[in-house]
Parts: C-alpha cells; structure tokens; sequence
C-alpha cells in the first residue's frame, strides 16, 4: 500500500545535499589550524623561564637546589707557576699571562698550611703561593693575623678557575672596584662545617677576575671552569682571592667591616686589615676556604669529619672554623642585641683597646676600598702603636669620604616594556636636591618587592654596598604578561613607573 492511494502525496520540501570534498576539507583544515595554534600556545609557554620552569621551581624551591649533590671539592685552580724557576725564563707575574708560563714550570696548588703561615715556617714556596692568609694581614702575610677574609693566591693574568664544588652561580658583578670582576657560585647540600652530621650552604666567590664564563642561575660541576684569574678591582698585582661565606651572612661577597668603621677607629683600610679590626665578624660569617677545600677534596658521605681539616699525617689539625658552635649562637645573638638596641636609639658603651701592630710602610697609604687586597708579600718595616676603638655600629656600609651620602629617597628606572625573560632595573638613591647619592648611607634594611603584578626580582634586599656610584642593578623576571608596578619597602618607600607588556 502506498501513501498516494490513502490520499497523501510524497514531495520533498528542499533537496538535502551530500558534503562536498572541498568543504569537508574546509572543516578538517580549520581543526587543524586550531589544535596546531594549540599545541604551539602550549608548547611556547612551557619552554623558557615561564611554564614548566615556573612549576617546577615553585616545587623544587630556589633553582635547582634539591637536585644538586654534594660530591666533594676540588682547589679553585690546578695549577701554579713555580715563581723561582719562572724567573729563570725570565717570567714577571705582573707582566706575563698564564699562557706565557712554559709547562714544565707549572705545579699543582700547594697544600694550604695554616700553621705555617701563621709562623711563616717552611717552604718559602708556600708564602710566594699564600699571599694573605685567612683572616691574615698584609703586613705578614698569615693565617689569622687581620681581618682579610678569605685567601689571596697569587696566579698570573688569565688562570683558568673552577669551581669546588657543584652550584648555582648566585651572581656576576663586573665592576672596576673593590673585588673587581667576581662571582658568586651557591654550593647547597654541603656539610655544616659548625654542625657535623648536618647539611647547609655556602658561597664560594672568586675576586679581581679577567673573564667570567658563567651565567646568573647557570648550574655547575665540581672542576667546571668558570673563569680566568685577573687584577680588576682594587688591587696592586695579578692574583685570585677566594673566599667562602656561610648562609647566613648579611650579603655576599661578604667584608667584616667598611671604610666608614674604620675611620671611625682613626684607621686605614689597610690598617684595619692587619689589626684584625672586626675579626669576629669575618670569624661569624665566613669559612676559611682552602681549608674547608682540603677537607673534602676526598669526600664519602660516610666518613666526613667536618672539624678536622689536615690528614692526621699533618703536623697541625684545625678546624674549619675557629668559632665553636656554643661561640657562633653567643655572636649571634650579640649581634641581634646590638641591632636591637640600635634601632631603638641606644648607644652602648664604646671600649678603648691598646694594640700593637707591625705595619708595612706600603700599608700607610690610605685605601679608598674597604676590600684592598695585594698580591705581594711586604716585610714590616715600621712597629707603630695603634689604639683600636672597638665600636658597636651596623652593618658593614661603604662610604667613600668626601662624597654626599644623605639620601631623601629613591629612583626606579626602567625601560617601561615588560619582557618574558629576565631583565634589569636600576635603583638610584637622589638626594633632597635631586642629584645622585653617589655613596648612599642608610640603616635598616631595604626591600625590593612587585607591588602589582607577580615577579621574581633578585636580589630582593639590598644593602648600601649595592648601589655602585648610587645605582643597584636588580634582575626581575615578570611571571604574567600584565603590568608590573616595583616598590621599595623598608628604608626607603618608592614605587615605579608601570611596566607594560607589549605583544
């Protein structure tokens, strides 16, 4: 039966069309263009230092920290010229390169042997390497007869450096005074040297370098060169100064005390150094480096014994550090007293010490850095009595004399573009007349944080040894492609200009 004998009729209202091949193409091209824009979206913010580095850094912590192991160390250099035979060549350290010094003259970096330096005993080879010790003075030279931190070793121009240890590189500072071109390498994970059994962190730096080779943030292996010894900064010959500073201090590269101090003792520089002006600081906040080095050079995880630092072959044991754990809390906790006191307006009471110190006619001359350092070894030729006036003040701040150090506030200066990667603000301390600071002095502590928008900014604090000729440099990574405002918080109350992203 059909519809047309019950009386109905069949006609199609509109002609129902079949895709064609050009438009079920046209569809398919469109998911495609979709999913690769997709994928590409996905992909562009995975990479770099947004996505994926963002994650996982959030997890991870402080760059790659919980990654990097701690598998022993190794000496700063390898090799050094041995000056005596040098001579015989005709070689001059203040003239020839590394690459000038013949093979055969080159030895391995000797043992660093505090006691010896201390008495200035044995090879004079040692003295010509160790110019000034641990905690030593210029005027002699040894281990733990001043307040230069860390340990200078005399290299010609153009000595490769290593690193000890595996790290992150903190910071590259490449100016034309005081340490000179250095860098600042983040060792985590390493034994406490205070605490045994314990792990902690420490910074290596190396100073008065020619060439860096490293990166901010870039990871590096024990024995990866990192850069070539120099004579940048404020120093009178070519060599390296190695310093390790604990976690805890105040800033790095870190230095017991500044010019100001000094002066206010009736010192130089150079006579600060040589009479252990503020020893205790350099005692509280820093590791003697070659002898945390020689420690761990042969390294188990099984067998560290972190108070003990020569072989029991050796004809004097020392400690990494000469500060108990009992007498670091004691500093500690002074220290935070005084800080206490200071910020509440009280003065304590100021102790006049008599000392004598043998000071080269060199070290007379007023040094106009507080971290001079020399790569010769001068021999006492004048004894003068000396009256020490230990003080109780802030950290350590540079001040150059003669230069205006009164700051009324701050100035954020910036391109106004906001990037994907990292990039650099300046912060500029201006007088009430509107002129750059050009040594800014203040106390407290000063905060750089995104007050709109989120960053990463680094360093976050800052500190008037910074501002270089008034000006700090801080790196800020932008975490979103919105407007960043960046303020000042602490000594100073300043915000920027907006930074804005453009596509």
């Amino acid at each position: 039966m059909t519809l047309s004998r019950l009386g109905f009729n069949v006609r199609r209202i509109y002609r129902l069309k079949k895709p064609s091949v050009i438009h079920i193409a046209r569809q398919k091209l469109s998911f495609i263009i979709a999913s690769l824009s997709l994928f590409a979206f996905i992909i562009g913010n995975m990479v770099g230092q947004h996505g994926w580095y963002a994650f996982w850094k959030s997890v991870l912590g402080k760059e790659t920290d919980v990654t990097i192991a701690f598998v022993g160390t190794v000496p700063p250099v390898d090799k050094v010229p041995d000056y005596t035979k040098w001579a015989q060549y005709g070689g001059d350290p203040q003239v020839h390169t590394y690459r000038m010094v013949p093979q055969d003259v080159l030895v391995s970096l000797p043992t660093y042997d505090a006691t010896k330096l201390k008495n200035r005993t044995g090879e004079n080879f040692l003295a010509a390497i160790y110019t000034v010790g641990n905690l030593g003075s210029y005027a002699t030279g040894a281990d733990h007869g001043g307040s230069h931190v860390g340990v200078d070793i005399r290299v010609p121009v153009g000595t490769p450096v290593v690193s000890i240890a595996n790290g992150v590189v903190e910071t590259v500072s490449m100016i034309e005074v005081g340490y000179g071109h250095n860098v600042v390498i983040r060792h985590p994970n390493v034994p406490d040297p205070s605490h045994p059994g314990q792990t902690t962190t420490i910074y290596s730096i190396y100073a008065h370098l020619d060439s860096v080779l490293v990166v901010e943030g870039q990871v590096v292996h024990k024995g990866e060169q990192v850069a070539t010894s120099g004579k940048t900064g404020d120093v009178t010959g070519p060599h390296l100064h190695f310093q390790i500073d604990r976690d805890d201090a105040p800033f790095h590269p870190y230095w017991p005390f500044t010019t100001s101090e000094a002066a206010q003792a009736h010192l130089s520089s150079m006579q600060a150094i040589n009479n252990g002006f503020h020893q205790e600081r350099g005692e509280l906040y820093t590791v003697s480096p070659l002898l945390f080095v020689q420690n761990y050079e042969t390294y188990t995880p099984s067998s560290v014994v972190a108070s003990n630092v020569h072989s029991s072959s050796s004809s004097s044991s020392s400690s990494v550090s000469s500060v108990s754990a009992a007498r670091r809390v004691q500093l500690v906790a002074a220290e935070r007293l005084r800080q206490r006191l200071e910020k509440a307006g009280v003065k304590r009471p100021v102790t006049v010490i008599a000392t004598t110190a043998s000071v080269s006619s060199s070290a007379a001359s007023v040094v106009s850095s507080s971290v001079a350092s020399s790569a010769a070894v001068t021999t006492p030729s004048t004894v003068l009595e000396v009256t020490t006036v230990a003080t109780e003040s802030i950290l350590p701040v540079e001040i150059v004399q003669g230069s205006n150090t009164d700051v009324d506030h701050l100035r954020i200066e910036h391109s106004g573009k906001l990037s994907r990667g990292w990039q650099r603000v300046k912060i500029v301390s201006v007088d009430k007349y509107g002129e750059t600071v050009l040594s800014p002095s203040f106390s407290g502590r000063l905060y750089v944080v995104p007050e709109f928008g989120d960053a990463t900014i680094r360093p976050s604090e800052l500190s008037p040894l910074d501002f270089v000729n008034g000006v700090a440099t801080i790196n800020v990574l932008s975490r979103s492609n919105k407007t960043l405002f960046i303020a000042t918080r602490g000594a100073f109350t300043s915000r920027s200009a907006p930074l804005i992203y453009e596509r």
